[in-house]
């Protein structure tokens, strides 16, 4: 059975296994105030080339969107997403339940775009509405898109001209920047957001995503709102040796992102040859595809993955490579379906 469910179906790098063995023996102090922690932020500064930013290692995906999401916020403020939006439609409520009303946009695709928030804008200029103050996006998007820096850029300078803060959603930023379709790199990303967060959860860490506060006006306090929504982990120390460990090898971060993304074009050319739709079309480790309830079937028998949506006549499904995935089980799938 070939699997291709998620990017977080297995534990992690046996190299960060490994440095937490090595470390077993260690006392450390803790709520991420460790030596541990305050070398890995120092780590990825250097990787971002940004000494400013504050960096915060929090739990998973959901705690890094409630604090990101909520950080610098009024009760009368919103956020803009898509409806697509992983806030919206995958996070119970959560951020809504810090009192943020998160307000929608639509588009044909994932991706946000300055146009979309030019023609949504002007609804909220009565007394009668919410006060947009940040917008929202993923990247990769919910159907694996990768933002171009000419989009981030359109949508950042459209917030900085609006007095809104951008918060880039990052759990695949990594998916991202190992794409063909990425023309920026990690160097760029402190320049074309107010806030975002760098995942670890589904690139190979055991657990965990690295929240980077650009903006000084977003910085105030955030310890205590990560208290207070649950988010600070007492052995935070553990948090920091992972991240300690992937940013103190050049290329590690990404490493296996890159191998999951040649993976996914290896499935995505393979089931073009065969005749299947993509759609959207292949840019990053997730591919989105229609399937016909007789194809399902088969397929179900051959491997794991998950159906997003149902129609009428056909299923649209997902398939996720991941940093294990092997060239075999791709070549090995591809030849048993029709």
């Amino acid at each position: 059975m070939y699997f291709f469910v998620n990017d977080y179906n297995s534990i992690c790098y046996p190299e960060i296994l490994d440095c937490l063995k090595e470390n077993m023996d260690e006392f450390n102090i803790g709520y991420g105030f460790d030596y541990h922690s305050d070398k890995a932020k120092a780590l990825i500064r250097k990787a971002l080339a940004d000494d400013s930013v504050d960096i915060h290692f929090l739990p998973g995906g959901t705690s890094a969107n409630i604090i990101g999401a909520s950080c610098g916020m009024r009760q009368q403020d919103s956020i803009l997403a898509l409806a697509t939006g992983h806030i919206k439609g995958h996070e119970a409520g959560s951020i809504e339940a810090t009192g943020i009303k998160v307000e929608l946009c639509y588009a044909d695709s994932g991706k946000l775009s300055r146009k979309i928030l030019e023609n949504e804008i002007g609804k909220f200029d009565t007394e009668f509405t919410t006060m947009p103050k940040k917008v929202y996006i993923s990247n990769t998007t919910e159907l694996g898109e990768v933002y171009s820096k000419a989009e981030l850029m359109d949508i950042y300078d459209f917030c900085k001209a609006h007095d809104m803060y951008l918060f880039i959603d990052g759990a695949r930023i990594a998916a991202a920047l190992a794409s063909d379709k990425c023309d920026y790199t990690m160097k760029d990303l402190t320049k074309m957001c107010d806030i975002f967060y760098l995942g670890g959860t589904k690139v190979g860490f055991l657990f965990g995503e690295a929240l980077v506060i650009v903006n000084d006006d977003l910085k105030k306090d955030v310890l205590k709102l990560i208290k207070q929504k649950g988010a600070m982990l007492a052995k935070g120390f553990i948090s920091g040796l992972m991240w300690e460990r992937v940013f103190s090898e050049e290329g590690f971060y990404l490493k296996g992102s890159r191998h999951a993304y040649l993976m996914a074009k290896l499935l995505a050319e393979g089931l073009e040859k065969k005749g299947y739709r993509l759609n959207p079309a292949f840019e990053s480790n997730q591919i989105f595809l229609d399937l016909d309830h007789d194809k399902l079937k088969l397929w179900q028998n051959l491997a794991k993955f998950e159906i997003v949506d149902s129609f009428d006549t056909c299923h649209r499904i997902r398939l996720v490579t991941t940093f294990r995935t092997k060239k075999s089980d791709v070549e090995g799938f591809l030849e048993e379906i029709e």
